[in-house]
């Protein structure tokens, strides 16, 4: 064999070794870019006077189990869809940020196991709805300057260096937008720039940036009504604008909170793809009964309803495919437990129209 054979040679079996350690190297990147991961979901964690005495702007009961039981499931993030405390209406006398404060310590178990928590505010943490609903009594008008000083609490008591400040202006730290492996997550703010309205032209530029497979949106207000009018529908045009931007950046969840039920429904966007509503109100605020019609709404079609057990949601997203599961706490014969009532999956790699 020749001298220029044996360089060929050898420079062959150079490269098919690169190959497959290349190839080798690349497997483990994808392997852990697409292993399972999760987050869960909670909304509505404020008191009840009439059941709370102690801590009336919590319900520390309900919370406590689902900080425990997060804590024991380890998802990777926790997000919340507003209303964690009471705020501005039957708090107790508490000011803003004891009412802050003492969420956190409650959720003290989640912050310890190293699992982060983003939260948005609701209309308990911005003030009376001014629009759609009758006003309130006089009596029941919160202080005045409780907007600002509700605002600053919320945002002094999470400032956590991950929570991103990449919100549109005036709204840092109370809307924004984060990714997550193979997904992005925004979060969004209903009421700093109106009540019951998204900045629209901040949502299109960051789905427009978009590069993550999966797309997740929560909000507080239902986009679409469920049982409570005061919500996104109450300027339809703009939540059909606002519900087209998800659906066109490939989002098929938008989750929120509001109504204290559990809810799965879905509607269409403007392009016919059909993105599933999920109220997930049940993190302690007292259940509200209802007839389970949609008001107002005639195009969006009810999946699972359930209004009298507490829990919350965990998405489990495995490369393309996401499961979202909603579980609840129940009183057994053996005391409490949690059990999964509700599961839905999709997969990206199916078109997201009508089933």
């Amino acid at each position: 064999m020749d001298h220029l054979t044996k360089r060929f040679l050898l420079r062959v079996a150079s490269l098919f070794l690169f190959l497959i350690l290349c190839g080798c190297s690349h497997g483990q990147i994808a392997q852990e870019q697409t292993a399972p991961w999760k987050f869960a979901v909670i909304a509505d964690t404020q008191g009840n006077k009439n059941t709370e005495s102690h801590k009336p702007f919590i319900n520390e009961k309900i919370l406590t189990l689902i900080a425990d039981d997060i804590a024991r499931e380890h998802p990777d993030f926790v997000l919340v869809a507003g209303d964690l405390v009471s705020g501005w209406l039957y708090n107790g006398g508490n000011d803003y940020p004891t009412q802050f404060a003492v969420w956190k310590e409650v959720m003290k178990p989640v912050y310890d196991a190293g699992i982060r928590v983003y939260p948005i505010r609701g209309n308990h943490e911005d003030g009376p709805e001014r629009f759609v609903l009758s006003p309130l009594p006089a009596d029941l008008e919160p202080p005045e300057g409780s907007q600002e000083s509700l605002r600053s609490a919320f945002r002094e008591a999470f400032d956590q260096e991950y929570i991103p400040q990449n919100g549109p202006e005036g709204e840092e730290g109370l809307t924004y937008s984060f990714s997550y492996k193979n997904t992005l997550i925004i979060g969004l703010d209903e009421y700093t720039l109106h009540q019951h309205k998204v900045n629209q032209s901040w949502i299109e530029e960051q789905i427009a940036q978009k590069t993550e497979a999966h797309l997740f949106v929560f909000g507080h207000e239902p986009a679409f009504t469920v049982n409570q009018k005061d919500n996104l529908s109450f300027y339809a045009e703009d939540r059909d604008m606002f519900w087209s931007a998800v659906g066109n950046g490939g989002g098929r969840v938008y989750f929120c909170g509001h109504d204290h039920m559990y809810n799965r429904a879905f509607n269409t966007d403007r392009s016919g793809n059909a993105i599933r509503q999920i109220t997930v109100g049940t993190g302690g605020g007292r259940p509200h009964e209802w007839s389970g019609e949609h008001l107002d709404e005639t195009d969006i079609i009810g999946e699972y309803h359930m209004e009298d057990l507490y829990g919350y949601v965990i998405v489990i997203v495995d490369g393309s495919k996401a499961t979202i599961q909603w579980k609840a706490v129940t009183e057994g014969e053996t005391g409490r437990d949690w059990k999964v009532f509700d599961i839905f999956s999709y997969d990206l790699s199916e078109k997201s129209l009508l089933p």
